[in-house]
């Protein structure tokens, strides 16, 4: 549930618009000096709304990874202890041994 919430959040955050960042492909008009070729203007609009998505795209890939890292951080910090009991179960002798020939 804590994941949908924090999901919900990075949506919302996704969502709300840069003044810097150009406008969603819905609501770009092709500008002056595009050409009046409807193939071409068709063009740059897909070009333009691949690169939204390229950015979203990373930007959640981004989120991602940080959740991940948090969670493996958490991890090892609750079971660490125990990860280090077991290492040490299944740790060969640290004494001097003789090789045998």
């Amino acid at each position: 549930m804590e994941n949908t919430k924090k999901m919900a959040s990075f949506m919302e955050e996704s969502e709300q618009h840069d003044p810097n960042v150009p406008l969603p492909l819905d609501r770009w008009m092709p500008t002056e000096g595009d050409s009046s070729d409807p193939l071409q203007d068709r063009l740059y609009k897909l070009q333009y709304r691949m690169f939204l998505c390229d950015q979203k795209f990373e930007k959640y890939k981004r989120y991602l990874q940080q959740q991940f890292e948090k969670e493996q951080e958490e991890i090892l910090k609750r079971f660490g202890e125990k990860l280090k009991e077991l290492d040490e179960q299944y740790a060969p002798p640290q004494g001097k041994q003789q090789i045998i020939h």
